[in-house]
C-alpha cells in the first residue's frame, strides 16, 4: 500500500485479543491497548477498541467482539483495522482467510505497528503465509497445552480455569489453596445438608445470613476492570458444590478428544488440603440422595413433596405391600384432623393419631438399638491394626509416584519418536489402569482406618442419640408448625423409611392343641422402621 493511502485513514477499529490458555492476562491486554492507542494518537486517527479474552482457535461465530468489528467494517464505520500482530485476528486458517476476504471486499487495510497490509495486493500472499504459520503454531500450542494440562492434573495441579468457590489457585505451584472466608461457607453448606436441610432450605439460610457468591473483576472486553459483586447463592450452585469431590482434596480432570468426548478421566486424591472430610462428603451425598430417591434399595422413588408439613412422618411413610410412598391429607370436615392417604395398591389409610401411636411404640426402641450397635462397634476386635493400614497406604503412594514418573517418560519417548503410537497407547493404558487401581485401594484403606477410630465411632453414635433426645423435646412440647418441620427433619436424619400396612387380622401365637396359628380378627396397624 502506498504511503498516501495512510493519509486517507481517519477512523480505525482496533481488535485486541488475548488468550488465557497462552498464559496471558490483564497486564498483556493493557500493554496491547497502550500500543494500539499510541499508534492511532500519533497519526490523529479516531479509534474504537474491541477487546476479547478468547483463544485464537475459536470460530468467528464464538467471537462476539470480532463479529461486532466486522459488522462495523461492513457498515462503513472504519477506514482501517489495527491489530498488534496478524495472528491476533485468528490462529485458525479458515477464520483468518474469511476475515481477510471481508477486509479485502470492503477495501479496508490491515494495520500493525510494523506495516500496513493491502489485502487486494501482493501483501495478501505475505498475510496468507503468516496465517499458515500461525495455524501450525496453534496446533503445536494446543498439543503442548493438552499434554501439559494432563501432566499437571496427574501431579494434582488445578488446570481447569477459575478455582472453585472455597479455594484459590497458587500461581506458582498451580495447586488449590483454601480461601478462609469462602471455605467457612462451604462447611456450612455441607453441615446443613448432612443435618437434613433441603437445597432450597440451604439457599434460604445462606440468604438470611447474608452469604453471597464470589466478587470478581472482569478481565477483558468493554467491561474490563468492572467489579461484579457477589450474588445470593442459587439452587444449581448449591447442588454443584454438594456434588463436587474437590472439597475432599480430590482433583478430577476429563481429557477430551476433538469431538469433545471424554476419552480419559484423571482423579488424584490428596491433591490439595480438603475443606470437607471424605466421610462428611459421603454423608452429604446420602442425604441428598435420600431426599430425591428414597434410599438404596431402588424399589421406591422418593421425590420431595412441597407445601406444609402436615405430619412429623412427611415423606417417610411407605406401603409395606407395594413399597410406594404414601402422603398425608387434611380432613375436609374436621379442621385439625390429619389422615394418611390410602395406597393405590389397596392398602387402606388411617388417621395420623393412630399411625403415630403405632410408630412411637416402635421408635422408642431405636435408642437402645443404637447403644447396642455402638458397643458392638467399639468392642469388636480388629483383624488388622491401624499402623498396618497406614504402612500399606504409604507403600502404595510410593508405587503411584513411580508410575507417574514412568508415564511422563513414556510421553517424552513418544515425543522423541522412540515409541510408536500403538506402543505408547498400550503402555499408557496399562500404567493408568494400575494408577486407578492403586487410587481405589488407597481410598478403601483410608475408609477402613476411619471406621476403626473409636473416637469417631463414639461421636457418630452420640450424635444419633442426641437427635433422638432433641426429637422428644420438640415432640412432647406444644407442637407448633415449626416444631413439626424440625421433628420431621430430625426423623429423616435417623430413618430411611417407615413401612405401613393396615390389616384385618393378625397372628397372635400358636395353638398347641391343634398345632395351628392363632389368628385374631379386627383392625390393626403394622409398622416397620428402617433406620439409617
Amino acid at each position: 500500500m502506498t504511503a498516501g493511502t495512510d493519509t486517507l485513514i481517519k477512523n480505525v477499529g482496533i481488535l485486541l485479543r488475548i488468550s488465557r490458555e497462552a498464559g496471558e492476562g490483564r497486564d498483556t491486554l493493557l500493554s496491547h491497548r497502550t500500543i494500539a492507542e499510541e499508534y492511532c494518537k500519533e497519526r490523529n486517527y479516531n479509534y474504537k477498541c474491541y477487546e476479547e479474552i478468547i483463544s485464537g482457535g475459536k470460530n468467528v461465530s464464538e467471537r462476539k467482539e470480532l463479529t461486532k468489528l466486522l459488522e462495523g467494517v461492513k457498515a462503513g464505520l472504519y477506514d482501517a483495522v489495527f491489530v498488534v500482530s496478524t495472528d491476533r485476528l485468528s490462529r485458525k486458517l479458515g477464520a483468518s482467510q474469511m476475515i481477510a476476504d471481508t477486509l479485502a471486499e470492503y477495501e479496508i487495510p490491515l494495520l500493525t505497528k510494523e506495516r500496513i497490509y493491502d489485502l487486494n495486493s501482493e501483501d495478501r500472499l505475505l498475510f496468507d503465509i503468516e496465517g499458515v504459520m500461525s495455524a501450525q503454531e496453534l496446533r503445536l500450542i494446543a498439543k503442548r497445552q493438552k499434554r501439559g494440562k494432563r501432566m499437571g492434573a496427574l501431579r494434582g495441579e488445578f488446570v481447569q480455569g477459575v478455582a472453585p468457590f472455597g479455594y484459590q489457585r497458587n500461581d506458582r505451584t498451580r495447586k488449590l489453596e483454601i480461601n478462609l472466608e469462602e471455605s467457612n461457607i462451604i462447611r456450612k453448606i455441607f453441615d446443613y445438608s448432612i443435618n437434613g436441610y433441603s437445597i432450597p432450605s440451604i439457599v434460604n439460610k445462606l440468604a438470611l445470613a447474608g452469604y453471597k457468591t464470589r466478587t470478581y473483576e472482569v478481565q477483558g472486553g468493554k467491561n474490563a476492570g468492572t467489579i461484579h459483586e457477589g450474588k445470593p447463592f442459587g439452587l444449581s450452585q448449591i447442588n454443584t458444590i454438594l456434588k463436587n469431590p474437590v472439597y475432599t482434596g480430590v482433583i478430577t480432570y476429563h481429557v477430551k478428544n476433538k469431538q469433545k468426548m471424554v476419552v480419559e478421566t484423571i482423579m488424584v486424591k490428596d491433591a490439595h488440603e480438603a475443606i470437607i472430610t471424605a466421610e462428611d462428603f459421603k454423608k452429604a451425598q446420602e442425604a441428598v440422595s435420600s431426599r430425591l430417591s428414597g434410599g438404596q434399595d431402588g424399589l421406591a422413588k422418593r421425590t420431595r413433596s412441597k407445601g406444609q408439613v402436615l405430619s412429623i412422618l412427611k415423606d417417610l411413610v411407605f406401603c409395606k405391600k407395594c413399597k410406594s410412598k404414601i402422603g398425608f391429607r387434611k380432613d375436609s370436615k374436621q379442621a385439625n384432623a390429619i389422615y394418611l392417604k390410602a395406597c393405590k395398591c389397596g392398602n387402606r389409610g388411617v388417621s395420623e393419631a393412630l399411625l403415630l401411636d403405632a410408630f412411637q411404640k416402635k421408635f422408642r426402641f431405636l435408642e437402645q438399638f443404637y447403644r447396642e450397635e455402638w458397643e458392638k462397634a467399639i468392642n469388636t476386635p480388629q483383624s488388622v491394626t491401624k499402623d498396618d493400614l497406614e504402612q500399606s497406604i504409604s507403600e502404595l503412594n510410593k508405587t503411584a509416584e513411580k508410575l507417574k514418573k514412568r508415564l511422563e517418560g513414556y510421553i517424552e519417548m513418544r515425543a522423541d519418536g522412540d515409541l510408536t503410537r500403538e506402543q505408547f497407547q498400550k503402555k499408557k493404558t496399562e500404567t493408568e489402569t494400575e494408577l486407578m487401581r492403586i487410587s481405589s485401594t488407597i481410598g478403601d484403606l483410608q475408609s477402613e482406618i476411619e471406621s476403626m477410630d473409636k473416637e469417631s465411632i463414639t461421636l457418630k453414635y452420640e450424635a444419633k442419640i442426641e437427635k433422638i433426645k432433641r426429637f422428644y423435646e420438640l415432640y412432647n412440647s406444644e407442637a407448633s408448625q415449626q416444631d413439626l418441620a424440625e421433628c420431621n427433619r430430625l426423623l429423616k436424619l435417623m430413618l430411611d423409611k417407615v413401612y405401613y400396612t393396615r390389616l384385618t387380622e393378625k397372628v397372635t401365637g400358636i395353638n398347641h392343641s391343634t398345632k395351628s396359628l392363632k389368628v385374631e380378627k379386627g383392625d390393626f396397624i403394622e409398622i416397620l422402621i428402617a433406620s439409617k
